[in-house]
């Protein structure tokens, strides 16, 4: 155990260690609280109403690249390298975020009022859900807490906003609340969340006033961050074209299976945020101290990533029909299969996660943005060509495809990050190269 406890006793990782420790525990409280009255709410609404819900969910997730802008990698990255200029970068990152969030809004609003392609139901549901997109300004301190460590206090309010509104929407399944008072309760789940972290934040010396920002930082930050928003745009499509073409190819009904299915398989994806979160400080240090220690860190980051996808993904795929049962009731049985396939396209997505903060790092946004545009493009085809086939099945093998093409084999096809594909392919083999660890051990 020598090795372990050697690496284990370095304080820069015993804090990034602490840091994800208290990542997970929070997300372990958000899946007993959220994940389980979700559950009750997805009973509750049926396959047909979680499916508007979710089509809906969809549609404003797709526009979330407007206000988030890609400057969450960015912004962590400034705000470890320059801390003097803390107040000047947050409040530019705020500015920017606040009037895109605003246009991003205005977009939806007009849309849903629109009507076009949607019942009046989903148009409501579509104006409430809008708000949403204000959510990267107001929960920018958050980014600042994570970006310093402080998992606990960001874990404090996260909890803290989902006790309240857990206990709200078991309230509403027994006022038999129509399905756009829940379309509301996410809204007021933002609200919450950003105020805590507001205040958390202050307490913990985060100060921030609009005056602060500047418009050349701005201009740097947009000139950076760009093709991360573009990505990001491109990464929506991925995640969520599938529930909007579903809804036009299937129905609703299909919606809400496949959304069940997805809710299950995406519960795990804050793992690998909060592993690159948790590791990105020590990352950079050992960039600056060594090459090959750099990459022998990235290497055992992208091990340790694919292991954990790995460990999740075999045994929820086996137990899949058995877990939907439990979950959701007899009336998502069809979600089973979905789910059983859907789960593997965690592998890639933790891969992705990795790659993308080195990718930040190296200065590669670029090479991001086309990889994940490559991923969005044959998503979008896969879809045309399975759904009419195989209905939610389809789109869940769509899905682990054009994952597996964006944030793995796409790495090969650019000469400076084929290194890294190497590592990634490695990783992908730690079945067979785990035993290594285990020697050391």
């Amino acid at each position: 155990m020598r090795e372990v406890s050697d690496v284990l006793a370095k304080p820069g990782l015993r804090k990034a260690a602490a840091n994800f420790g208290w990542l997970l525990v929070e997300r372990v409280g958000r899946f007993v609280l959220g994940a389980l009255v979700g559950l009750v709410v997805a009973r509750y609404l049926g396959p047909e109403r979680l499916g508007s819900l979710s089509y809906g969910m969809a549609l404003v997730t797709l526009l979330g690249f407007v206000p988030s802008l890609g400057l969450d990698a960015v912004l962590k990255r400034e705000l470890l390298a320059a801390p003097e200029r803390v107040m000047e970068v947050m409040t530019s990152g705020w500015v920017l975020r606040l009037g895109a969030g605003a246009f991003g809004c205005a977009a939806v609003v007009v849309f849903a009022r629109s009507g076009v392609g949607l019942t009046e139901e989903e148009s409501r549901l579509l104006t409430v859900l809008a708000l949403l997109l204000f959510q990267p300004a107001f929960f920018l301190p958050e980014l600042w807490l994570q970006a310093h460590l402080r998992a606990k206090m960001a874990s404090a309010v996260q909890l803290g906003t989902l006790a309240v509104t857990s206990v709200l929407r078991v309230w509403l399944i027994a006022l038999d609340a129509p399905l756009v008072s829940f379309a509301w309760m996410l809204a007021g789940e933002m609200v919450l969340g950003a105020v805590g972290f507001g205040l958390v934040a202050h307490r913990a010396g985060l100060r921030m006033h609009w005056a602060a920002a500047r418009g050349r930082t701005m201009r740097r930050l947009l000139a950076e961050a760009w093709p991360l928003m573009f990505a990001g745009l491109a990464i929506a499509v991925y995640m969520k074209i599938d529930e909007v073409m579903l809804r036009q190819l299937a129905g609703r009904e299909a919606v809400g299976i496949y959304a069940a299915a997805a809710k299950l398989s995406e519960l795990w994806y804050f793992l690998p945020m909060a592993l690159a979160s948790s590791v990105l400080p020590a990352l950079l240090r050992a960039k600056e101290k060594d090459v090959a220690e750099y990459n022998l860190r990235q290497q055992q980051y992208y091990d340790l990533s694919t292991a954990v996808a790995y460990g999740l993904a075999l045994p929820i795929g086996i137990a899949a029909p058995w877990i939907v049962r439990v979950a959701y009731g007899p009336a998502f049985a069809a979600a089973g299969p979905i789910l059983a396939v859907h789960i593997w396209s965690g592998v890639f997505v933790f891969l992705g996660v990795a790659r993308g903060q080195w990718l930040v790092n190296e200065g590669l946004q670029k090479f991001y943005l086309v990889a994940t545009c490559a991923g969005a493009g044959a998503n979008v085809a896969l879809n045309f060509v399975f759904i009419p086939k195989w209905g939610g099945l389809g789109a869940a093998w769509a899905t682990v495809i054009s994952y597996g093409l964006a944030a793995w084999l796409a790495s090969y096809c650019h000469p400076d990050v084929r290194a890294t594909a190497a590592m990634q392919t490695r990783a992908l083999l730690i079945p067979f190269r785990g035993w290594r660890y285990l020697r050391r051990a």
